[in-house]
């Protein structure tokens, strides 16, 4: 295998790339944690567990806002809500804490969900 094993067929103008970019600037698609009104709490799930004996937990860091313990969060998939679940726990590396505030990198024990209906990307909200 030579070099023209990696030359294109059909070799795009660079110009001609930029041209194609600029005029469709925003063509991805919204993310629904991205569309979280500013001062609620948001959170996108990156990992689940099921712990015996205590429930699900999901992991992520916080967006926006804050969560107590005790509170009602909605849990949504692709900006449709799923359903309504509380936050009976919130622990921090290995030490539980009352309230997460933006920026906490968090695991949050929920109470009124299954592992099997949270998945990565899910969005947690206010």
């Amino acid at each position: 295998m030579g070099w023209k094993f990696w030359k294109r067929s059909n070799p795009m103008d660079p110009q001609e790339m930029l041209a194609r970019g600029h005029a469709q600037p925003n063509s991805f698609p919204d993310r629904p944690q991205d569309s979280l009104p500013v001062g609620s709490f948001g959170l996108t799930v990156e990992d689940v567990f099921s712990i015996t004996g205590r429930g699900t937990v999901v992991t992520g860091r916080v967006q926006t806002g804050t969560v107590s313990v005790g509170e009602q969060v909605m849990l949504s998939r692709a900006g449709q809500p799923l359903l309504q679940v509380e936050v009976t726990g919130v622990e921090m590396f290995r030490k539980i804490m009352q309230t997460a505030k933006a920026g906490d990198n968090v695991g949050l024990l929920l109470r009124g969900v299954k592992r099997d209906q949270v998945a990565r990307g899910d969005v947690l909200s206010k």
